[in-house]
This record gives structure tokens, C-alpha cells and sequence, in this order.
């Protein structure tokens, strides 16, 4: 269920939803499209109020999870096929599927059915037919999620990069945050049918509003340690005791208020420095080697935590060792409420 929800979408702009499973992602999508009922507001495209009208009647496209090819049909005739429905001339069919096919590096493939294509080349042929039409507003539901890692990655520099060429306006579904951060202009991050925050991906790593974002944006997760406000700074529950990091020194004077740190795994260093936190002793229980860096995972002051290392750096299974974390990276949370104490921004 959709609650409460005010989002406007420039023109040409590439915004993804992403959450978790159940969190109305893809129902949003599906009352955009005018494939799911909307009981209260409206939803316009440009100055059209839309809310009432049929999915065909919204200049809309929408490429599904499935690809959802007619098997008995080529590439080009799949591609085209809306437009020979609307009685489009076909001298304008085929100039408007050759078009999209160059965009989509296809243009070799129109003569082939989809059991002779691959996955990543059926997603292209899925995507030429939403492009064939030029709607208003092209509506992807994890249009990603069939294909192999190899092919998601080259999928979406494709998509990036198609949408960087062609200037339309984009809404993307994933609950892959990789996909959201490669290729948002701003996303917007849903939990329980809301809004949980809105930004550039930039913002939502880096000024995370709340905890759910804070790990739900970024890989490994960031982590979560329980900490109260002390006089002196910040006392880790179980831990040490952290100076109070400057973007946080208005909270200053509100000891023993109880708070959630969050720190990034890469925000964790080997050597100390002025910028730095004081030793927060890591007990290493596992290595996951990942070739350009490598994850630890282990405890700090009886909390799961993850870091970000360089390979030939870690420690051993089992060692505990002695890190510091960058002050400046620090994120501080209210414990009930979970939403962030940094300073609003002027």
C-alpha cells in the first residue's frame, strides 16, 4: 500500500525507487503505468492529469522484470509491434525500430526470434520496443534481475548510457542498490509504502536521514554500534569512549542521550592520525578476499562489524588488532527514532 506519497520527477530526469521486497516500489510503478487502481490523489505526466485514464492513453512504456517476447515473432516485428496495432505506417515502423536498434546495439540481431537471442539480448529487444513508441515517460520494473552479473553490468552501463544519448524521462525499479547508485540522477529510497528519503546518490551515502537508508545504501552495509552522548564525546556501548565528531558538536550539552554510530567499512584505517578516532579493538572472525579489497568481519565491543581493507592488510582469522576509524565519516542516529542528528544544512 501506497501512504501519503508527493513526488514530482523532472523532465528528463533518471529517478529509481529502490527498497526492499514489500516496501511498494513496484506497485508506485504499476499506478504510474495504470496497471494498479489509485483510490486517492493524482498522478500527472507534463500538465496531463492522467489518474483516470488508460494505460494506453498515458504515454507511457514500461519494460517488465519478463521479457515478455511473442516467441513466434522476430526482434524487428516484437519491436514494432505496438506501432502496427496503432496502424503506424510501415515505412515509420521500420525507421523508428531501426533507430532504436542503432541506439541499442541490435540493429544485426532484428531477423533472429527471441529463442535465438541471449538474455541481455532479448532485454535490449524489450527496451527497443518501449523506445519505438517515444513515450513521455519509460517505466523499468527490475528489468535486470534475469541476467548473470556479467550482463547486468554491461545492461547497465547500456541503459546509462542510452538515457545519456536520448535525454528521457526514467523511472527505474530495483532493490539492487548498486543499480540505483550507478544510474540515478536522484533516487528515492521507499520502506512500508513511504518515502523514507529523497537525493542524489551522493546524498543518500553520504547524508543518510535515517538508519534504514544508512544501510540499506551502501555495500557491505554501513555499521550500527549503540553509543550515549557523554560529556567528553561519545561512550560505545561496551567499548571505548569516541571525541564528538564537529558535524555533531550541536548536540553537545544533551549528556546521556542514547544514540546509534554508524561507520562505513572503509572509513576504518590501520595507522592513527589527528582525523582519526581512538583504537577500537576488531576481533577478525572472517576474511572474505574480493580481489581489489578485502572484507574482515568481525567484533567490535560485542557488535558485528564489517571493514573495507586493502589485500595483504587484514588481519588473520582469530587476530585482534587495533583500528581507527576517520572521524569525519561518523554518523550519528537518534536510538528511538533512528533519524539522523546531523545538523541540518542552511
Amino acid at each position: 500500500m501506497i501512504k501519503d506519497l508527493d513526488l514530482k520527477i523532472a523532465n528528463g530526469e533518471f529517478v529509481v525507487l529502490v527498497g526492499p521486497s514489500g516496501c511498494g516500489k513496484t506497485t508506485l510503478l504499476r499506478m504510474i503505468a495504470g496497471l494498479e487502481p489509485t483510490t486517492a490523489g493524482q498522478i500527472f505526466v507534463g500538465d496531463r492529469d492522467v489518474t483516470s485514464l488508460s494505460p494506453k492513453n498515458r504515454d507511457i512504456a514500461m519494460v517488465f522484470q519478463s521479457y515478455a517476447l511473442y516467441p513466434h515473432m522476430t526482434a524487428a516485428e516484437n519491436m514494432g509491434f505496438s506501432l502496427k496495432l496503432a496502424k503506424v505506417p510501415t515505412a515509420k515502423i521500420s525507421e523508428q525500430v531501426a533507430r532504436a536498434a542503432k541506439v541499442l546495439h541490435i540493429d544485426h540481431l532484428l531477423a533472429r526470434k527471441p529463442k535465438e537471442l541471449s538474455g541481455g539480448q532479448r532485454q535490449r529487444v524489450a527496451m527497443g520496443r518501449a523506445m519505438v513508441r517515444q513515450p513521455a515517460v519509460y517505466l523499468f520494473d527490475e528489468p535486470l534481475s534475469n541476467l548473470d552479473a556479467q550482463l547486468r553490468t554491461s545492461m547497465r552501463a547500456e541503459i546509462k548510457r542510452m538515457h545519456l544519448e536520448e535525454k528521457q524521462t526514467v523511472i527505474y525499479v530495483t532493490h539492487d542498490q548498486i543499480e540505483a547508485m550507478t544510474l540515478a540522477d536522484r533516487i528515492v529510497a521507499m520502506k512500508g509504502g513511504k518515502i523514507e528519503q529523497i537525493g542524489t546518490p551522493d546524498a543518500l551515502y553520504n547524508r543518510p536521514e535515517s538508519v534504514f537508508v544508512a544501510k540499506f545504501i551502501g555495500s557491505p552495509a554501513m555499521n550500527i554500534l549503540p553509543a550515549t552522548l557523554t560529556s567528553g564525546g561519545l561512550q560505545i556501548e561496551n567499548g571505548p569512549r569516541l571525541p564528538l565528531p564537529e558535524s555533531f558538536a550541536h548536540l553537545g550539552g544533551d549528556e546521556g542521550r542514547r544514540l546509534l554510530l554508524g561507520i562505513r567499512p572503509e572509513a576504518f584505517r590501520l595507522e592513527a592520525s589527528e582525523a582519526t578516532s581512538p583504537a577500537l579493538s576488531v576481533a577478525a572472525n572472517l576474511i572474505e578476499p574480493c580481489g581489489a579489497e578485502v572484507y574482515v568481519i568481525g567484533t567490535l565491543a560485542g557488535q558485528e562489524v564489517t571493514l573495507r581493507l586493502a589485500p595483504g592488510t587484514q588481519p588473520t582469522r582469530g587476530e585482534t588488532r587495533d583500528f581507527y576509524a576517520d572521524l569525519s565519516a561518523f554518523h550519528l542516529f537518534d536510538a528511538e527514532t533512528e533519524l539522523s542528528l546531523r545538523a541540518k544544512e542552511a
